[in-house]
């Protein structure tokens, strides 16, 4: 449950008041990052139990002990894009401090499991959370999936972020839909959904584009699932030092010890959501009883 100084209406509901919130999220002044912290990729920083982003012409924040995150906004933000950090990098950084794994991808409900898609950026993960949306199946999160210490994916914000061509493929027209923000043709598309529980991970499926002209499938095992989940995990710039990467190691090995993970690649020039997701039901299927499949 959440406490927040700023309003949040990309969580679809108005927030729930509580005298104990797992997570408060504050307006305060904040200083540069302390002496003698290591500088990461995209002016992310951590030490301790503490870290932090700044970021241009919108501010910087704090997240602290999975607990706690302080904004600094630059005055005349775009409030739209002080959300878009905070809902992003920053509760990233939360859940990973909450000792989450949190891998860069979607979380879609199949059965009584779900399947986790991860892969770079512009590979298509929301799209393909749209199209399973389309097709009636839960989709838990878009973009942040929190894993817990047990393997379960938790339930995010009831949204997906989509650029205009792609909800355009989708026959989606984007009147009514908010942008992330006022220099994006990137919007919000809400999703319809009931309120949903954490559900097991049972299957992490790569997606990757090669040259080819088929759509296939890849198992992969041992060592290389591991160097696969650092590589797709959210910003995995913050898994930064001994104690944080032994630390990432033991929650990856706790995941792949039940959930399979499969390598996707789709061909440049032919790849559609739609023979995508059929692709990765099918597989599912291998798994399911067949009350599910």
């Amino acid at each position: 449950m959440l406490r927040s100084d700023l309003d949040l209406p990309d969580l679809g509901a108005p927030l729930e008041t509580s005298d104990a919130p797992d997570v408060t999220i504050r307006f305060g002044p904040l200083e540069p990052p302390p002496a003698g912290t290591d500088p990461l990729p995209y002016g992310l920083w951590r030490t301790g139990d503490r870290c932090g982003v700044e970021v241009p012409d919108v501010g910087r924040y704090e997240a602290r002990a999975g607990r706690e995150v302080v904004i600094d906004p630059v005055p005349g933000a775009d409030p739209k894009a002080i959300r878009l950090f905070l809902l992003g990098s920053v509760m990233g950084a939360v859940m990973m401090q909450r000792d989450h794994l949190v891998l860069h991808g979607n979380a879609v409900r199949i059965g009584d499991a779900c399947a986790v898609v991860v892969g770079h950026s512009g590979a298509g993960k929301s799209t393909l959370a749209a199209e399973f949306d389309r097709r009636g199946y839960d989709v838990l999160s878009d973009d942040v999936v929190p894993v817990d210490a047990d393997g379960n994916a938790l339930p995010g914000y009831p949204r997906i972020k989509l650029w205009d061509d792609a909800l355009e493929r989708l026959g989606v027209g984007t009147d009514g839909l908010e942008r992330i923000n006022d220099d994006h043709e990137k919007f919000q598309l809400p999703l319809r959904r009931a309120e949903l529980a954490p559900l097991p991970v049972r299957w992490i499926y790569v997606l990757e584009r090669h040259t080819g002209t088929e759509l296939t499938t890849e198992p992969v095992r041992g060592a290389a699932t591991f160097g696969l989940l650092h590589e797709h995990t959210y910003r995995n710039e913050l898994v930064h030092g001994p104690d944080a990467v032994a630390r990432h190691l033991q929650q990856c090995a706790r995941l792949v010890a039940g959930a399979r993970v499969t390598r996707v690649q789709r061909p440049v020039e032919t790849m559609t959501a739609g023979a995508t997701a059929d692709t990765i039901l099918a597989d599912t299927r291998i798994d399911l009883p067949q009350e599910c499949a």
